[in-house]
């Protein structure tokens, strides 16, 4: 993970030299092929891809690969057991945390040909998408109210990739749904974003690891999907990893994942050459200006909506939890909170916190995210390869 600090790709790989990072045996965790990673920051909960998940051309299974299966999936619903270890604010915590440094990691643009190449790649997407357009109306802006608790910050909503100006542009574009099948069986969805130039995502541990089961599956990531069309393809994952503490105590502070993801099913190139990636921020304030992004199925599965306001703490939330107004609700889990927005530019756009669920008492009116920080972000990076 690069930072202006101490980048976290150099550690991992002066930790393999000596010997700091370890793999070790994980009885406790739920499924064959899961190890823990341990670094520095804290201990990361692994799992590699088998084989048949990564999404070649020449795979044999392939869910997820068509308009008409995608649009058949749900979105995940928020579980009220993610939340239960919520706990007071540790004030001295608090404050010690606040005293480490704040770091930034940039992002990146793709080639300036990035479009030209995908409207090559999927023609025919790119024509129903123009068609479309062509059709479009204005999307309403929704001024709305503040909160129950903290600071009563207003915010604003409004639609993210509906527009054709905006889905083909950046940051827009480097966010996208997150297919995946849960130990159940069933089919689900969230949001998340490419956060790193080695092809990496970032989104909520919940949509990567439900507790008590095990990891999810066959994750699929579609990026700037929008009216079940995918305009840069479809891409599998070859790694995903979540906090040993997202499994062992849940809550919403450690609700945070990584997925590394494998090229285009079909033409093999890697997201950040279509479409760049986001960046990151980790040790931030808690209050920020931020705008939030989710496929939030309460308003629409088609699209992105954004929450634009200001971020706080509040006491029923614990600490490195940031509290923000917003109406979203389920489908949105693991859409990035980015600060120093910059439309139509690959600077700025840093991803801080990603959505995690209703603010206790607020459900459809705010929601929380763990803000980003050493303990969560930086292991997760450190063991996968940001």
């Amino acid at each position: 993970m690069k930072s202006h600090r101490n980048p976290p790709t150099r550690l991992s790989r002066k930790l393999a030299v000596l010997g700091g990072v370890a793999l070790l045996s994980a009885a406790a965790l739920a499924s064959a092929g899961e190890t823990v990673i341990r670094t520095p920051y804290g201990d990361v909960a692994a799992i590699d891809a088998p084989k048949s998940q990564q999404l070649s051309a020449k795979s044999a299974a392939q869910p997820f690969a068509t308009a008409r299966q995608r649009a058949a999936v749900q979105p995940l619903v928020w579980s009220e057991q993610d939340a239960k270890s919520a706990a007071t604010i540790d004030v001295e915590a608090t404050a010690a945390q606040l005293m480490r440094p704040a770091a930034t990691a940039p992002g990146g643009a793709a080639p300036a040909f990035a479009n030209y190449l995908a409207r090559n790649h999927f023609r025919a997407t790119w024509d129903k998408l123009d068609a479309l357009d062509a059709r479009q109306t204005a999307a309403p802006i929704s001024a709305l109210g503040g909160e129950k608790d903290g600071a009563h910050y207003a915010y604003t909503r409004f639609p993210g990739n509906y527009y054709t100006s905006q889905w083909k542009a950046s940051p827009w574009n480097k966010i996208g749904k997150l297919y995946f099948t849960k130990p159940d069986g069933s089919g689900s969805y969230c949001t998340a974003q490419v956060s790193s130039g080695t092809a990496v995502l970032t989104t909520a541990a919940h949509c990567v690891y439900t507790r008590g089961a095990g990891f999810n599956s066959n994750f699929v990531f579609v990026p700037a999907e929008r009216y079940g069309e995918a305009p840069y393809g479809r891409f599998g994952w070859s790694q995903a990893r979540v906090p040993t503490n997202w499994i062992n105590v849940g809550s919403r502070r450690w609700d945070v994942a990584v997925i590394k993801l494998t090229g285009e099913q079909t033409t093999g190139i890697p997201v950040t050459s279509y479409v760049g990636w986001l960046g990151r921020a980790w040790n931030q304030p808690y209050s920020l200006y931020t705008y939030s992004h989710g496929y939030a199925s309460n308003l629409s599965t088609q699209y992105t909506h954004i929450c634009a306001g200001q971020t706080y703490d509040s006491p029923s939330e614990g600490t490195n939890v940031l509290v923000q107004g917003c109406d979203m609700t389920y489908g949105a889990s693991g859409g990035g909170w980015l600060i120093n927005y910059t439309p139509n530019s690959h600077a700025g756009n840093q991803v801080n916190s990603v959505v995690s669920g209703p603010h206790i008492g607020a459900f459809g009116t705010a929601w929380v995210g763990a803000r980003f920080n050493d303990d969560n972000i930086v292991p997760l990076c450190t063991a996968i390869g940001c």
